[in-house]
């Protein structure tokens, strides 16, 4: 008995040791990431020419724009990147929320530099007017990407304004030709290129990756903008909703839609006399003038002569 407590003795010293000078967890880790690292078989002096014969903008470029990326985003308030994301959303994801703030940061910069040139290079300005005309140019930097990001969600959105008409018939037909609407869908996706094939190819994606319809065609919604999508994927989910035939509601919708068309085409066609207007009384009534009354206005002034 005596030799029996004295191996538990010893078994328990032993173990306490091995505890308190084995490696904690934290190390135990780290020595398993660096046993899982094993040397490269490759040459050094070949990694580097490898390196080496890359283009520049990946060498250099890329790690550096990345680099102002991360910068850029850490220091981004998140309410202004959120408002960011979403017109980036309905541009169509051009390109990342980054590398937007990335390039209003250079442009700033760039316009700024110019703007002080300019300052410099016009000694005859006085001081105020060097520092109004700066600021001006790097206001213009911060605005230059703003201002191409509307323009980029303007023709997208009108892009898809002028094809919804005709997805609707597509859909409307496939649908009443016995096709699933998902499936028509697919097919909408395929037929049309553009905005509106790349937003219909957008939900097909959603859906198959699990998302409910409902949230899927309300995103379709929301990314477009457009008030007659939203009319439209709000009657497709209150047809889903309530059990409605969607042929029926597809039908509805494409005659609405070609309804809208028909008026946004008239008020156009109304707005073209007024757009006209004043091209008209800047440019081509006083050349009218010009031409007519010119003649008359010379013999007048030469006949005035001849009497003096």
């Amino acid at each position: 008995m005596e030799r029996f407590w004295l191996l538990m003795l010893f078994m328990s010293v032993g173990m306490l040791a091995m505890t308190m000078l084995g490696p904690s967890q934290q190390e135990r880790v780290i020595l398993r990431r660096a046993g899982a690292v094993r040397p490269s078989k490759q040459d050094p002096l070949a990694l580097e020419d490898e390196e080496l014969a890359l283009p520049f903008s990946q060498r250099v470029l890329g790690p550096a724009v990345s680099a102002l990326r991360a910068k850029v985003l850490r220091y981004t308030p998140v309410g202004m990147r959120k408002r960011a994301e979403e017109r980036l959303l309905r541009a169509g994801r051009p390109m990342e929320v980054g590398a937007l703030f990335s390039v209003r940061f250079l442009s700033f910069g760039v316009l700024s530099v110019v703007g002080l040139v300019l300052g410099a290079l016009s000694p005859g300005l006085a001081m105020q007017r060097r520092v109004l005309l700066a600021a001006c140019i790097s206001v213009l930097g911060l605005l230059l990407p703003n201002i191409w990001l509307n323009g980029v969600i303007g023709r997208r959105r009108q892009a898809v304004l002028t094809a919804l008409p005709d997805v609707l018939d597509l859909l409307s037909v496939s649908v009443e030709a016995g096709l699933g609407f998902d499936s028509a869908i697919q097919k909408v996706a395929e037929k049309f290129k553009g905005p509106v094939g790349e937003e219909f190819q957008e939900y097909i994606k959603e859906v198959r990756l699990g998302r409910p319809r409902v949230d899927a065609l309300r995103g379709l919604g929301r990314r477009t903008d457009l008030e007659d999508m939203r009319s439209f994927t709000a009657a497709l989910v209150q047809a889903e909703q309530l059990g409605v035939s969607l042929a029926q509601v597809l039908r509805v919708q494409s005659d609405q839609m070609r309804h809208r068309r028909r008026q946004r085409a008239q008020e156009r066609a109304m707005k073209v006399p007024i757009k006209m207007l004043f091209p008209l009384v800047i440019f081509i009534l006083p050349t009218i003038f010009i031409v007519l009354f010119a003649p008359v206005a010379v013999h007048l002034m030469g006949v005035m002569g001849g009497r003096l």
